[in-house]
C-alpha cells in the first residue's frame, strides 16, 4: 500500500484517477503505475522504495509560434534530399570512357584481330545485335578474319554491316562464312583509322556533356528548394571538376591511339 501520494494540478481527470485508485484496497507499484499511465500520468518510484510521485505529461512547446516555425524547417531541411548525386554523374562518364577505350582497342592497322570486330551491328528486320552475338570470328591468317554466321539467313546483313562500320574493311562471301582481310598499313588506311577514331573520341564527348547537363539540372532542382547560393557554386565546382577529369582522359585516350596508328 502507497504510504504518499503526490498529484500534481493539470488538465488531466485527477479525480477519476483518485477514484480509481480508491477502488482497490490494495494495489501493487506496477499495477498503480500502469493505471496512473492511463490518465497521462508518469511515474517514479521514491527513494524509500514505496513512495510514487506523478508529474503531468507536457509537451514541447517550441518556444510558441516562433519556436513551431523554427520545428517545422527543421524538420523540412530534413526531410529534403537532394536529387543531384555527384557519385552516379562520375560513374556515367567513366562508363563513356571504358566504351571508348574499348572500341579503341578494336582498332588495329594492318594486323588481323578478332577485336576489331566487337563493336559491329548488325541490322535485321526485327532491330540490331552485335555481331558477336549472331557469328564466330576468328583469325584465319595474319591478315585475314573468319566470320561464320549461326544462321545461314544473317549472311548478307553481316556482309554488309561490315563495310559500312568505317572500319575500312572490304569482306567478301564465301559459301557459308565471311573472310574480312585486313588491308596493310598504307598512308591512306591509317588516314581512315585516324577519321574513325575522332568520331568514337567526339561521341564520347557528347556523353560525358550529356551527364553533365543532366548533373547540372539536377542541382538546379535542388537549389530551387533548399540550397544557398554558396552551396550551389561549390556543387557547380564539384561537377565541373569531374567533367574536366574524364574530358582529360578522353584527349589522352585518343593522343595515344593516334600515335599508336601513326607509327604503324
Amino acid at each position: 500500500m502507497f504510504r504518499a501520494l503526490r498529484l500534481s494540478t493539470t488538465a488531466v481527470p485527477v479525480r477519476a484517477c483518485i477514484f480509481e485508485l480508491s477502488r482497490t484496497a490494495v494495489l501493487s507499484k506496477p499495477s498503480a503505475a500502469s493505471l496512473l499511465l492511463q490518465y497521462g500520468w508518469q511515474t517514479d518510484t521514491g527513494a524509500d522504495g514505496n513512495q510514487i510521485r506523478l508529474y503531468a505529461s507536457k509537451k514541447k512547446s517550441g518556444g510558441g509560434k516562433k519556436g513551431a516555425k523554427a520545428d517545422s524547417h527543421e524538420s523540412d531541411a530534413d526531410s529534403m534530399e537532394m536529387t543531384l548525386d555527384i557519385d552516379k554523374t562520375d560513374e556515367q562518364m567513366k562508363h563513356s570512357i571504358g566504351r571508348l577505350a574499348s572500341e579503341f582497342q578494336a582498332v588495329r592497322a594492318g594486323r588481323a584481330n578478332p577485336a576489331m570486330l566487337d563493336h559491329v551491328k548488325v541490322l535485321l528486320k526485327g532491330g540490331s545485335a552485335s555481331l558477336s552475338e549472331l557469328a564466330m570470328i576468328a583469325v584465319k591468317d595474319g591478315h585475314n578474319l573468319i566470320v561464320i554466321p549461326n544462321d545461314h539467313d544473317h549472311l548478307k546483313a553481316i556482309d554488309t554491316s561490315i563495310r559500312s562500320a568505317g572500319l575500312g574493311l572490304n569482306p567478301r562471301i564465301e559459301k557459308d562464312a565471311i573472310i574480312v582481310p585486313v588491308p596493310k598499313s598504307t598512308k591512306e588506311s591509317r588516314e581512315k583509322l585516324l577519321k574513325s577514331l575522332g568520331a568514337m573520341a567526339e561521341s564520347a564527348r557528347v556523353h560525358v556533356r550529356k551527364h553533365r547537363q543532366d548533373a547540372m539540372k539536377r542541382l538546379k532542382d535542388d537549389a530551387k528548394s533548399h540550397m544557398s547560393k554558396e552551396d550551389v557554386n561549390s556543387w557547380e565546382k564539384r561537377i565541373q571538376t569531374v567533367t574536366d577529369k574524364y574530358t582529360s582522359k578522353i584527349e589522352q585516350l585518343l593522343s595515344d591511339k593516334t600515335r599508336e596508328i601513326k607509327q604503324s
